[in-house]
């Protein structure tokens, strides 16, 4: 087949991860595979900028978005239609949307032409503007309230009625399949004006020739970290900067456990050293992430807001039970005291039950959790599976849309 895949960008950040693995994936099984997205990092020669949201204009259109409060109307994206790559393709598959390089407009002009399959990601496609409603409740509108202009992506004003409106009318006028990465993202989906459309799961995939139970003893050799410790890990992306998942609850969690002279907390964010608690640098190699995921004895990832939860699905794949909030998607991740432990939302005495029951566990029921935590991600979470469903998905898709056209 020949698949058209749009994102923001290709392989940094959790929905561009995702989407580059299935382009790279889809590859090896000989399918012709294109990307067109607003910010690019790999030399891919499969990708393409649609729109550059990293040069001089970009940046002037992000900046005239915010303040018009409006990041679909402001820059156009109609000349995909008359690219190679989308005459060619025998399905477009969309991703994350926002972020100022595609003019949603263009969606409703592609489907005319196109079998569209949309995976949402976040829940920008269900709100006014932001990615996620966190406590947010529906509207009447048949949209999730965004509790704040601030909530990336941010708009300067409140544009919400006309925001709303304008994606209530293109996707009255557009035919695609919405594609889930959570049954939790499923429910909100269903609830929403676009409750009537096709809706399928296809959860995110683990690589697991990468992710896999490694030697603990050896992994924590190779990084440098203390052999007579429990080690708790948290990973976080922007470090203890990143509100969205939990970084206020990290810092709570290393005052209350930060003088435990058993325990050392490792936080992957920037370098520092501070008794027992030792913050690193975010990691950028997958390879060395599996070893401080093999290294460490729990992982806590207290996210307030999340579709599905990639961090702890490769930590579990790696045999690492993994203490959470009960946050979006991640219960369908964490069996509950079997692969980790689901503390109550936002409940931060609840998380650190979680963590003193975790590493209060014998070492016969530690390697249980462990061997636990790795399978489930083996029987349900693999890039392959992941792959394999889209591909399925692609043909009926395609199939139905030559039968109607």
């Amino acid at each position: 087949m020949k698949i058209l895949q749009i994102n923001t960008a290709d392989n940094r950040g959790g929905a561009a991860k995702i989407a580059f693995q299935l382009h790279t994936e889809l590859k090896k099984a000989d399918h012709k595979m294109n990307m067109f997205v607003g910010r690019k990092y790999s030399n891919d020669p499969d990708v393409f900028i649609l729109n550059d949201t990293l040069s001089f204009s970009g940046k002037v259109r992000r900046k005239l978005a915010y303040w018009l409060a409006n990041d679909m109307d402001v820059f156009s994206s109609n000349h995909i239609l008359k690219t190679k790559e989308f005459k060619e393709a025998d399905i477009v598959h969309c991703h994350n949307l926002h972020s100022n390089y595609f003019n949603l407009g263009t969606l409703k002009k592609m489907a005319k032409l196109k079998p569209i399959v949309w995976t949402f990601h976040d829940m920008w496609p269900l709100t006014a503007h932001c990615a996620h409603s966190f406590d947010g409740k529906m509207k009447k509108t048949g949209f999730f309230a965004c509790p704040s202009l601030e909530i990336y992506p941010p708009i300067a004003w409140h544009n919400e009625k006309y925001l709303e409106n304008r994606k209530r009318n293109i996707y009255n006028s557009s035919q695609f399949h919405i594609v889930t990465v959570s049954q939790w993202l499923e429910q909100k989906v269903k609830q929403s004006l676009l409750g009537s459309k096709s809706i399928s799961t296809i959860y995110n995939g683990v690589d697991t020739s990468i992710f896999k139970p490694h030697s603990k003893e050896e992994c924590r050799k190779k990084i440098g970290l203390p052999l007579d410790k429990k080690i708790v890990l948290s990973v976080i992306k922007g470090g203890l900067a990143n509100p969205w998942k939990g970084a206020n609850y990290i810092t709570e969690i290393i005052k209350r456990l930060g003088n435990a002279d058993d325990i050392l907390l490792v936080a992957i964010g920037r370098q520092e050293k501070a008794g027992n608690v030792l913050i690193v640098p975010y990691v950028q190699s997958s390879e060395i992430l599996a070893q401080y995921y093999s290294a460490a004895d729990i992982m806590i990832y207290p996210s307030i807001a999340d579709t599905f939860g990639l961090v702890a699905a490769e930590a579990q794949a790696c045999g690492l039970p993994v203490v959470s909030f009960a946050t979006g998607g991640i219960p369908e991740i964490v069996n509950h005291q079997k692969t980790g432990y689901i503390a109550r939302y936002k409940n931060v005495d609840d998380l650190i039950t979680g963590i003193q029951w975790m590493l209060s566990r014998s070492s016969v029921e530690q390697t249980t959790m462990r061997q636990a935590a790795a399978a489930k991600i083996r029987s349900g979470f693999t890039l392959e599976k992941m792959a394999d469903q889209y591909l399925n998905l692609y043909k009926k898709e395609v199939e139905n849309f030559n039968l109607v056209n």
